[in-house]
């Protein structure tokens, strides 16, 4: 069954917040290529490059980090290595990967933390890039909500792999 799965990527609300994640990646990958594509084509054909090209391409790239970061994390796609696992029992690895997931939630949750505070005080202070004046605010808010989400499915992956009685999810893919 969908709804049964304890993986925070299955059912049918992360399904769904994997398409919604997924279509934002995509929209900004498109438009950060159209931004690359006009800005080149303007400044070697027209010598004329985009106004805020620069601004442009920076925020969309970083919006693109923060929205790959939790479609990542619930993927399980980020690089883990593992020296010691062959060495140690399955419930020890399971509880080697708990503990691991545990502190890069908590790692994580402070960090979005502070990217909030830092986020709701650039829309306090009306903080905008310098050439085109766009506010810098939702960026910093859009990186907290991705963190937050990030450590809320490691949080998740943690209590359902203390939950199961089975080997230590070991599925990188």
């Amino acid at each position: 069954m969908a709804g049964t799965d304890s993986r925070p990527d299955q059912g049918l609300r992360g399904a769904t917040l994997r398409r919604l994640l997924r279509f934002g990646l995509a929209a900004f990958l498109f438009a950060l290529m159209l931004v690359t594509v006009i800005d080149v084509t303007g400044r070697d054909l027209f010598n004329s490059p985009l106004r805020g090209g620069y601004e442009l391409s920076g925020l969309m790239l970083m919006a693109l980090f923060f929205l790959a970061l939790p479609t990542a994390t619930m993927r399980r796609a980020h690089i883990t290595v593992e020296l010691i696992d062959a060495m140690l029992s399955n419930r020890a690895r399971r509880w080697l990967e708990v503990l691991g997931m545990l502190i890069c939630a908590v790692t994580l949750g402070i960090v979005s933390y502070f990217v909030l505070q830092k986020g709701l005080s650039s829309v306090r202070y009306g903080e905008a890039t310098m050439f085109l004046r766009l506010p810098l605010g939702p960026f910093a808010l859009l990186g907290a909500a991705s963190i937050l989400l990030s450590a809320l499915a490691l949080l998740w992956r943690a209590i359902a792999l203390l939950r199961s009685n089975g080997k230590p999810d070991t599925d990188h893919a």
